[in-house]
């Protein structure tokens, strides 16, 4: 890991190696870890798929100190990994709600079913959160699903659409324009300023998809108005 002074407030902790799984969980721990020892000075933490954003009160300690602090930690914690929460998601895959799937399959010369037994058969790790309040980067998919995102992106994909994006995958907390393969759809919330904790996943959790039908869809659905 390498540890930088971002700016007056902030340190970022980077990792070039192979983003997978244990990568995310090392840097979920280290941020569990600031986040104990080090709360009285904590602002916020923001963690990506290869980083981790430190955000202190420069009020309360200098970035120097801090900065110390901070890089004594040792990423040996992550041999006692968190315990991951396994998030599972209903999906319908119906081309109804899957507006690319027929098309993308085409392009790869895989059958449909094909498409969605491979997307559903694995467990994601939850990489990091951005782009939308909510929005999940989940990785990694297997090679016969990777792709580019769209040359021409959707200007409305419906909250809930589930994309495929490079070797990612991911889910629309709102309806919003967007570059990525809509495969299915989630009748789930992903984000609700109602909630104390609006999204229910952080990164270093993990999800695994489930199929439902059309008709388990639309009942899911009703529940979640």
């Amino acid at each position: 890991m390498k540890y930088f002074i971002y700016n007056a407030n902030s340190i970022l902790i980077s990792s070039d190696s192979e983003i997978n799984s244990d990568l995310i969980q090392v840097l979920s721990s280290l941020k569990s870890k600031i986040e104990i020892d080090y709360k009285e000075y904590l602002i916020d933490t923001v963690q990506s798929i290869n980083s981790l954003l430190v955000v202190f009160d420069c009020n309360k300690i200098s970035v120097d100190d801090f900065y110390i602090k901070v890089k004594s930690i040792k990423t040996g914690i992550t041999k006692n990994k968190l315990k991951s929460k396994i998030w599972e998601i209903p999906v319908c895959y119906d081309t109804f709600y899957a507006s690319d799937l027929e098309e993308f399959s085409k392009s790869k010369n895989i059958s449909k079913e094909e498409v969605i037994q491979i997307h559903k058969s694995k467990v994601y790790d939850i990489m990091s959160m951005g782009f939308l309040p909510g929005f999940m980067y989940l990785g990694n998919t297997e090679n016969r699903l990777h792709c580019e995102r769209k040359l021409r992106p959707s200007l409305n994909v419906k909250k809930g659409s589930i994309g495929l994006a490079l070797n990612q995958t991911c889910i629309y907390p709102q309806d919003s324009p967007g570059g990525w393969h809509i495969i299915g759809s989630s009748p789930l919330k992903f984000f609700d300023l109602k909630n104390e904790l609006p999204c229910f996943a952080s990164p270093g959790d993990k999800i695994k998809f489930i199929e439902i039908s059309k008709s388990k869809y639309e009942s899911i659905k009703k529940r979640t108005l």
